[in-house]
């Protein structure tokens, strides 16, 4: 059996069964207690757990999903360290995966691949928007429930695209298959590489197989790299052309040809399903193959060939001389002489003509062609019936701008901008009025709107890591100093827009940073008459900090009879004012007998209650009927304040309110805790930091009410180490 089946983490997440197993990590089945939803864990195998580089991998991909909150993205609920194991608490999907699905049908119809691939790409725009490359985007990794909702995960080699991704290693490459031709090269991937493994994903949803398959994971990068896919009609022809060309341009070999965000293939994607007959005219008809060139060309060759051999070549004579008087005899040494001269005598040079007439040609040619460039870039009137006057596009929708004016090919790349909104076309190629052809490529500027951050949460954050979060999300921070009972001084007590606001780019957040707990004074409150609880409460608003003390008297049960400071009086804040309250069990006339002859009035030892619990308490740890104190040894690292509760193991119900407890007080001391119930009971005790936020079990015990006694059955002294880091 798993040894993790029926373990509990942090108090609160019971495994229940092992639903997945991963390269680094295996993903079980639990219940969330606390919450009462079944939930994914996710926990790290033990031989990486000591391995730096596959913790962070680990880490990073509850950091990537953290700041991510979307419905088509897979929700993290908590991330722990606890038992030496890392995890991470997720939702639980409840689905099959893209890759199941693809394998079952074959090939999906365009409406579903259509369906899917938008959830993906609005998963991916808000990621790429927050700095995040997922770089393992696979069929394998992408969640489809039964109500067709997709679901992205899998963010274990996500990089932040601040941050350096230029190291390729197995782990680091993702899946080969989907994997992009920079990615598989090593050099530093964005957000288009994402769109590369989309655009893979479609081609195998249309055509039930993957572009490009090997023998070796290397093989296939190297065709990823160098070769181009075989067009998906070869392979499926239902396929639209549009939907075609959509599938081809996010799977370019170069980056700056493919879609430049998620948004712009969703556009193109939107405007297929409006009308299947689009075409977007990124892609000319496929070229011949090099053997059918190579066929072409031997053709034509031979063509020439019998042409040459049909026309005989003709022999032309040269002209008879006309008849001459016959010459003179010459010595033969005479002759030699002439021969010798007719030699020396210079011939005449044809080359250097040829040239020069060439040269002058080319020139000619030349310069009317730059003149027809030129006179043609000014030209504003239309001198064919293939000329087409360019209107003003600026300001229009780029889909409306296709539509009015089609004799034109408008090629879009997307830009931020805050002047225009998104999808309205802000620069244009060609200026209003110049001459283009007909069916010309134009290129346009479309806008992509203003960026926009999601505000992270930084409460309780050092001043210094709250800044860095909010200048790395493009957002400029003014600081502002208050005074803070709760917040340590120097760390943030709240900003401005709060937490997880959606704000544009550039926005100014006001950071409210502790300056340590006010000096002002305060007015003790009236407390007698009321109950313990209600006179906690009106000491905590007065800034001031509630100890209870329970004793013996007459007056009900939990009703304050007496504090140590009188009402009306003026204290600085943060005094401790002692509350005494009945516990109702004997009249004024009884003695109570405490053991060994002892009795209320020789017994100097008192018991304090602390938001429920107890501390400073006699030696005995059994008292009458089913009330057990409990001891609990308080670490020496605990110097901080901490917050402590007792939950019920067997069902995580709280058994004392939250306790405030000063570390420095109890450090390798107790906390002493009255307890009631009847029979037996494990309880956890949990302590949480108000300064960090984060909360974990470091102490367990089974209690026996009946005897009055217990015994701790488990301690990590290391708790409060974690929880102050």
């Amino acid at each position: 059996m798993d040894k993790f089946i029926g373990l509990k983490l942090d108090g609160r997440y019971q495994i229940t069964e092992l639903i997945g197993v991963g390269g680094m990590s295996d993903v079980y089945k639990g219940i969330d207690i606390m919450e009462n939803r079944t939930v994914a864990v996710k926990i790290l195998k033990s031989e990486f757990a000591e391995n730096e580089e596959f913790v962070r991998y680990f880490r990073n991909e509850s950091r990537a999903i953290a700041v991510l909150s979307h419905p088509n993205i897979v929700k993290i609920f908590d991330v722990g360290y606890e038992h030496d194991l890392q995890y991470i608490v997720m939702e639980y999907i409840n689905g099959i995966t893209l890759k199941e699905c693809i394998e079952q049908k074959g090939m999906l119809q365009w409406r579903e691949c259509v369906h899917y691939t938008i959830q993906i790409l609005r998963a991916l725009q808000l990621a790429h928007d927050r700095g995040i490359i997922h770089r393992d985007i696979k069929p394998q990794n992408v969640m489809l429930l039964a109500d067709g909702t997709i679901k992205v995960m899998d963010f274990g080699i996500a990089c932040f695209s601040r941050q350096n991704a230029g190291t390729n290693t197995e782990r680091t490459m993702g899946s080969v298959h989907y994997v992009s031709p920079e990615q598989a090269r090593g050099e530093r991937t964005d957000e288009r590489g994402d769109i590369y493994s989309v655009g893979v994903m479609m081609y195998e949803m249309l055509t039930g197989r993957k572009p490009f398959d090997g023998d070796t994971p290397v093989a296939v990068a190297l065709k990823h790299m160098n070769e181009e896919p075989v067009r998906p009609s070869e392979y499926n022809s239902n396929i639209y052309k549009g939907l075609e060309e959509i599938v081809l341009r996010a799977m370019e070999k170069d980056p700056t040809k493919r879609y430049q965000s998620a948004s712009g293939m969703i556009r193109d994607i939107e405007a297929f399903k409006n009308d299947q007959s689009v075409t977007f005219g990124y892609f000319d008809e496929p070229v011949k193959k090099p053997e059918q060139q190579a066929g072409l060309l031997d053709g034509i060759k031979t063509t020439v060939s019998k042409k040459r051999a049909a026309k005989p070549k003709v022999k032309k004579e040269k002209p008879k001389p006309e008849p001459a008087e016959e010459p003179e005899e010459y010595p033969e040494e005479d002759y030699d002489d002439d021969d010798e001269e007719e030699k020396e005598r210079p011939r005449h040079n044809f080359i250097l003509p040829i040239l020069a007439a060439m040269t002058v040609t080319a020139i000619i040619v030349s310069t009317l062609f730059m003149a027809n460039v030129i006179l043609g870039a000014f030209q504003t009137t239309a001198s064919s019936s293939n000329d087409y006057t360019m209107p003003n596009l600026i300001g229009l929708n780029y889909y409306e701008a296709r539509s009015l004016y089609s004799e034109i090919q408008l090629v879009a790349s997307e830009e931020y901008s805050s002047e225009y909104e998104s999808g309205i076309i802000m620069e244009q190629e060609k200026a209003e009025g110049r001459i283009v052809k007909v069916g010309d490529a134009i290129k346009v500027t479309v806008s992509k709107g203003t960026r926009t951050v999601t505000i992270p949460d930084v409460v309780n954050y050092h001043y210094s890591s709250a800044y860095a979060a909010l200048t790395g999300e493009s957002l400029t921070v003014q600081r502002v100093e208050i005074e803070s009972d709760d917040i340590s001084s120097g760390y943030v007590v709240k900003t401005d827009p709060v937490a997880y606001s959606t704000v544009e780019e550039g926005t100014t957040v006001k950071v409210y940073v502790s300056i340590g707990p006010s000096t002002e004074d305060t007015t003790v409150p009236s407390l007698v008459g009321k109950t313990a609880s209600e006179a906690q409460s009106l000491l905590e608003d007065n800034y001031l900090v509630p100890k209870t003390q329970y004793v013996e008297s007459s007056e009900e049960a939990g009703t304050v009879i007496d504090q140590s400071v009188e009402a009306g009086e003026t204290v600085t804040r943060n005094t401790t004012v002692t509350i005494y309250v009945s516990d109702g069990t004997v009249t004024e006339e009884e003695e109570v007998d405490l053991g060994d002859g002892i009795t209320d009035e020789d017994d100097t030892s008192t018991t304090t209650v602390i938001n429920g619990g107890t501390t400073n308490s006699t030696d005995n740890t059994e008292l009458d009927g089913n009330t057990v104190i409990l001891n609990i040894d308080i670490p020496s690292k605990a110097t901080n304040t901490y917050y402590v509760t007792v939950y019920n193991s067997e069902n995580g119900e709280a058994l004392t309110s939250t306790i405030t407890m000063n570390g420095s007080e109890y450090a390798g001391g107790t906390l002493s805790i009255m307890l009631t119930g009847e029979g037996s009971m494990t309880v956890y005790v949990m302590a949480k930091s108000p300064r960090t936020g984060l909360q974990m079990t470091f102490a367990e015990y089974e209690i026996d009410f009946t005897t009055g006694t217990y015994y701790r059955s488990n301690y990590w002294s290391s708790a409060f180490t974690i929880i102050d880091s």
